[in-house]
């Protein structure tokens, strides 16, 4: 047999093959498709299907690397789905079902009956309509629940369950996007395992070359390397092309390319020629001037005498739709569907590089967080936040220019990339238009939304090398804008100061911490005197922090800090517990012991169970519930209303006072007086400060001594400094007031001499 006779018999073989193995990849690209545009469902799928590739890229086609990969799938999707077990099970026999690739399952585990008798997909949640002898053999293994896909050619089967007990409420529960899931990347796995095959196959085979170019599923195309002449084209080819032989003859190679590169393809062919196998992806035009995605393999045939190159053609455009849209999911926010961190940190990464190359490329990045979104996700529900998010997330879109981009990073943040500016400036200017859009209320469902932002803006002025420092000095400047005390403007222009400040408070933040371990905290006193008489009936317990370097810290230090970490909480425990203790002190001592007046934190206002915890703190204690006065303000109770109320109703019934903190400052303030069992009225020291030379302020503190009377509750004035606010507070007829003018705070010991003796 001459060499031409047996290279015609191996392209035969090789048609053979290729045809089933084209089918079956097409089968796949089907599934792959149907699959669901469910975001989670995509990026686990994507998870897989990239490690999946890096792994069958590392390693070569074989035996042994095909039943890793096998390993390697079952223990990707017990990782991504966070399950007990999953496993591939092989009809072997007829009747019986057994593992070939498993993992938290056991080895000789088996199904009946055969493949063929099963549903192509079945999940725990609809058991009856499985085959009874499969539910008993899953219960058996011990599954409580699990879910199975077969392919489409019923050769496999791929198994995924769960076992174990789990808190009421958190048991696992597979749903109709994990069958998508497993579905999917069961089709993927065996594409994979076939088109692996199929180099495997390649590599070893020696095949009749005229049965595979006319039986081949792929384009198979002969070309002459001396004239660059078609020598032969099967039928896959025409009809890739939309050609007959004479038109791909008669047209040259090179006129089929979309986007034409005759150096480069020339160079291809050159290799070719010399024996090395060239693969490539490009776009082809047909004779109906579509265009469409085709995998390109140059093998030379024949010896090099001969200069004969075979092009092996594959239609790859439904491949290429299908990883378009896992690129899509990839970098887009599954809700609103704008670009998310990691495609926006690409684009920061261009940006960074251009102005490398060219330092008068000025951009910015903005970092917007939302302001309050919680309560509009608390009080309208989840559902229609996610609507104002995507309203939220197009009206910003709609107020940027063609080189900018916006993307969501989360919950309520969005990240904008402000590239190519004229001037630095124009970053403000943006940030100022994006707060005038964002003023304009948004109708969702009917309800009319005021949202507002805070913004923090860092400048690309060549400081910085990577995306993750520019999103961090972001971050920062957005945290100082929600910190302005002027909420005209909403945000921050970052300069090193902010990063050195962040620096600080993290150091704050890790003393703090150290603090509570360490018992630094005390509790000064700040006595509350009875007007007519300047007797003590109170003292508001104040904390202080004795830092062991930084000597006696305020409150206004640290009490902002220890609001946003929740160290108030610990905190909170700490003051309730030492005033609780004091006021039994007083008790023993006194015949008629002061009050001691705590503050409750808006934190401990989240906790549902606020009222029983505190009630049981002072009870283990053994302080009668009478000698404590809880304080709390406005702003404490605004983020549920209806679960503060019900919990001081339940703290007022078990005997402590309550007292109504700075009064008059808030919008709702003779609302909650009127809804919340407030036994006591403090009035806030903005409108004792004015007192003596504001009439309009006398007016107003009048009026709320007045209401107070009417309404059965004490009226208590703060910050007392002078006589003269003495002298007017008991002219308009309020009963008590606190503030420098009778003591600053003090030490319980100093407190207790004043008990002892009155100062005054």
């Amino acid at each position: 047999m001459d060499d031409s006779l047996k290279a015609q018999q191996a392209i035969d073989y090789y048609r053979e093959q290729y045809d089933a193995i084209g089918a079956r990849l097409l089968q796949t690209q089907h599934a792959l498709r149907a699959a669901r545009r469910d975001a989670q469902r995509q990026r686990v799928i994507a998870r897989i299907v990239r490690r999946l590739y890096m792994i069958a890229g590392q390693e070569a086609p074989g035996s042994s690397a095909d039943a890793r990969l096998g390993d390697h799938l079952v223990a990707l999707l017990v990782e991504a789905l966070q399950i007990d077990c999953a496993a591939l099970l092989t009809q072997r026999s007829l009747g019986s079902l057994s593992i070939e690739h498993g993992l938290g399952i056991h080895i000789d585990f088996q199904l009946l009956p055969a493949l063929e008798a099963l549903p192509a997909r079945g999940i725990d949640s609809a058991a009856e309509q499985a085959p009874a002898p499969l539910v008993a053999a899953l219960q058996a293994e011990g599954l409580r629940r699990w879910l199975w896909a077969s392919s489409s050619d019923q050769d496999t089967l791929l198994l995924l369950g769960h076992r174990h007990e789990r808190p009421i409420g958190s048991e696992l529960t597979f749903e109709p996007a994990d069958q998508d899931v497993a579905e999917t990347v069961l089709g993927f796995y065996l594409a994979l395992q076939e088109q692996r095959a199929a180099q495997n196959a390649l590599q070893r085979a020696k095949i009749d070359y005229r049965t595979l170019f006319e039986s081949a599923q792929d384009a198979f195309v002969v070309i002459d390397g001396e004239n660059l002449r078609l020598v032969d084209a099967n039928r896959q080819a025409q009809e890739l092309l939309g050609a007959d032989l004479e038109m791909l003859e008669q047209r040259p190679l090179l006129g089929w390319l979309a986007e034409p590169d005759p150096p480069k393809w020339r160079r291809r062919w050159r290799r070719a020629l010399a024996g090395r196998m060239e693969q490539h992806e490009c776009r082809l035009r047909n004779a109906h001037g579509e265009i469409f995605w085709v995998e390109l393999r140059l093998i030379r045939i024949g010896d090099q005498s001969r200069g004969r190159v075979l092009l092996v053609g594959r239609d790859i455009s439904k491949r290429k739709r299908v990883e378009e849209r896992l690129r899509h999911y990839a970098f887009r926010d599954e809700l609103t569907q704008l670009p998310n961190r990691a495609l926006m940190y690409q684009r920061i990464e261009h940006a960074l590089e251009r102005q490398r190359k060219d330092p008068t490329q000025w951009f910015a990045l903005l970092f917007l967080d939302l302001d309050r979104f919680k309560t509009v996700n608390d009080s309208l529900g989840h559902s229609l936040g996610d609507r104002l998010l995507v309203a939220i997330g197009q009206r910003l879109l709609g107020c940027l220019g063609k080189d900018d981009s916006i993307a969501r990073l989360g919950g309520d943040e969005f990240l904008i990339l402000l590239d190519r500016l004229a001037r630095p400036r124009a970053a403000q200017a943006m940030a100022q238009r994006l707060e005038e859009a964002l003023s304009t209320p948004i109708t969702v469902n009917g309800h009319e939304i005021f949202t507002s932002a805070s913004i923090g803006i860092v400048l690309g002025n060549g400081r910085y090398n990577h995306p993750e420092a520019m999103l961090r000095d972001a971050d920062i400047a957005m945290y100082q804008a929600k910190r302005q005390p002027s909420r005209e403007r909403r945000f921050a222009v970052f300069d090193p100061a902010m990063h050195a400040r962040a620096l600080a408070e993290m150091e704050l933040e890790r003393d703090l911490r150290r603090a509570l371990e360490r018992n630094e905290f005390l509790l000064y006193y700040q006595p509350i005197v009875s007007l007519a008489d300047a007797r003590i009936t109170g003292f508001e317990a104040l904390v202080r922090w004795q830092h062991p370097e930084r000597g006696l810290v305020p409150p206004d230090h640290f009490i902002p800090l220890a609001e946003d970490t929740m160290l108030i909480l610990e905190i909170g425990r700490f003051v309730m517990g030492e005033a609780c203790s004091q006021a039994i002190k007083w008790a023993e001592r006194f015949p008629n012991p002061p009050k001691i007046n705590v503050n409750l934190s808006g934190r401990q206002f989240v906790n549902s169970r606020m009222a029983e915890d505190t009630s049981e703190l002072v009870r283990q204690f053994a302080c009668p519930t009478s000698l404590i006065n809880l304080e709390i303000t406005e702003s404490a109770i605004l983020t549920d209303t209806d679960q503060a109320l019900a919990g001081l109703e339940k703290l007022h019934a078990q005997g402590f006072e309550l007292s109504m903190d700075d009064f008059g400052t808030g919008y709702s303030s003779l609302s909650y007086l009127h809804q919340f069992p407030f036994d006591n009225i403090k009035i806030d020291r903005s409108f004792v400060e004015p007192l003596v030379r504001e009439p309009r302020t006398a007016a107003i503190v009048t009026a709320i001594i007045r209401l107070a009377e009417i309404l059965n509750k004490k009226v208590v004035a703060e910050g007392i400094e002078t006589p003269e606010h003495l002298t007017v507070l008991q002219q308009l007829g309020c009963t008590y007031g606190q503030g420098y003018l009778f003591s600053r705070p003090v030490d319980a010991s100093t407190a207790e001499e004043m008990l002892t003796k009155s100062p005054w």
